[in-house]
């Protein structure tokens, strides 16, 4: 099955016409649906191999490869309902790109036209193998870097949610390229272009030294007392 016709076939089971759709496609896209489910029943799904797909394309699978840029819109596509079509064009990327460039509209169109064509499956295991990635980047590796995992302890009851921070959450990223630039605004492309093992790292190290010197703040408010 494509990946173009994967995404179409999920838009119908959220809104609950998916007899509508398989009865409206063609019966060679009525096939592909049906050995697509059950190749994932009988899980033949973890045999398949996106190698070829690496031969064609740029295969973003690892955070710490990817530019700044490339991660944020990586984050926006989770943020938005997990939408696969971002997250596919953002790790798929055009095999002559030297460097992550979504500035040419044509080009990008022409490229999800092309994702879109391939198998649904290898898609969603390099989709599958950069969510891994994040999420031991973000929450083990750098864990508290730009995300923090918070557990409840065993009985503990959880507070009610309270009201989202909208201008943080809206200037987050601006926030931490303006830092990382030191507010220089000549050098926000220069730190939007920076890979991200990069990145974490000057990042971690921040994190670290102001906790190093409020740590140290408070050992001498304690002394002075």
């Amino acid at each position: 099955m494509k990946f173009g016709l994967k995404l179409k076939m999920m838009d119908a089971v959220r809104e609950d016409r998916l007899d509508k759709f398989l009865s409206d496609i063609p019966i060679l896209e009525r096939l592909d649906v049906m050995n697509a489910a059950d190749a994932v029943e009988e899980g033949s799904f973890r045999a398949i191999d996106a190698s070829s797909i690496a031969s064609r394309y740029n295969v973003y699978t690892d955070v710490l490869n990817m530019s700044l840029t490339q991660f944020i819109l990586l984050e926006y596509a989770i943020k938005a309902d997990f939408n696969e079509s971002l997250i596919a064009k953002t790790v798929i990327r055009p095999k002559d790109e030297p460097e992550f460039d979504n500035t040419d509209q044509e080009k990008e169109e022409a490229l999800i036209s092309s994702i879109y064509e391939e198998d649904a499956i290898a898609v969603s295991y390099i989709i599958k193998s950069m969510m891994n990635s994040r999420e031991y980047v973000l929450f083990t590796k750098f864990e508290g870097v730009i995300y923090n995992r918070y557990e409840l302890e065993e009985g503990e009851e959880e507070e009610e949610p309270e009201e989202p921070d909208t201008f943080t959450e809206r200037w987050f990223w601006y926030s931490i390229v303006r830092a990382l630039a030191n507010e220089d605004l000549q050098k926000f492309q220069y730190v939007y272009d920076m890979k991200m093992s990069d990145v974490l790292v000057e990042l971690a190290y921040r994190v670290q030294l102001s906790k190093r010197i409020e740590t140290e703040r408070r050992a001498e408010e304690a002394r002075r007392r």
